[in-house]
């Protein structure tokens, strides 16, 4: 069965009401539940320079610069690993086996710098920027014991965030409306070709192939 675009917009237009009442009443439950339903978490994020130097001076030479930016993975691995997430569990009287997925501790390399930043994300705002820096300040030392890096300083400590991080409400509603949108016309569309009775003069034409001679009209008999 062939369907033009005039079918359709015809049979969205047919149930104009469905596909614009229901859209909207997603928003608007979808909004409730963002808003008042689900409780909002913060992420605050802490940058960490790593620096290691091969030679015994103080000057640093492009392959110190170099080997630093070759160990990023392993400073990622090492900021993510038991030693450090443990001790900054039992600082903050935390499970040491499910901080990590809790909090979505993250280590991230910018750039492909030299720089790795730590995120941490919680319901409390201050808790999220305190466990940040907890972990930068257990990683730079843990750091230093392991591979004997010369140089491991916090950039920018993280601050209290100020507005949450998620859940996006705007993106969120607009998001659940236009896939509520876009169900309607589905299923518009799917009743509509389900739907096999003969109610027009296309209808006589395409589905059994004749030629409409003569139309009655519809009388109200009074």
């Amino acid at each position: 069965m062939e369907i033009e675009f005039k079918d359709i917009l015809r049979n969205i237009l047919k149930h104009i009401w469905i596909v614009i009442l229901v859209p909207i009443a997603v928003a608007v439950i979808t909004g409730f539940i963002v808003s008042y339903v689900i409780p909002p978490v913060y992420t605050a994020s802490a940058s960490m320079y790593v620096l290691n130097k091969n030679g015994e001076d103080d000057s640093v030479n492009y392959s110190d610069l170099q080997s630093s930016t070759l160990l990023t993975a392993d400073y990622r691995e090492i900021a993510l690993s038991k030693t450090v997430l443990s001790a900054v569990a039992d600082e903050y009287g935390l499970n040491a086996q499910t901080i990590q997925r809790e909090y979505k501790i993250g280590v991230t390399n910018k750039n492909s710098t030299r720089i790795i930043v730590i995120s941490a994300t919680a319901e409390d705002p201050v808790l999220a920027a305190d466990l940040a820096n907890a972990v930068g300040r257990k990683f730079a030392s843990t750091v230093i014991d392991i591979t004997n890096a010369s140089n491991v300083n916090f950039v920018d400590m993280a601050e209290v965030p100020r507005s949450p991080s998620a859940p996006k409400k705007l993106r969120t509603v607009l998001i659940a409306a236009f896939i509520a949108l876009l169900l309607c016309i589905f299923i518009v569309e799917l009743i509509e070709i389900l739907n096999t009775t003969i109610r027009t003069v296309d209808d006589v034409e395409k589905k059994l192939g004749l030629t409409v001679l003569a139309r009655i009209p519809k009388f109200e008999v009074k």
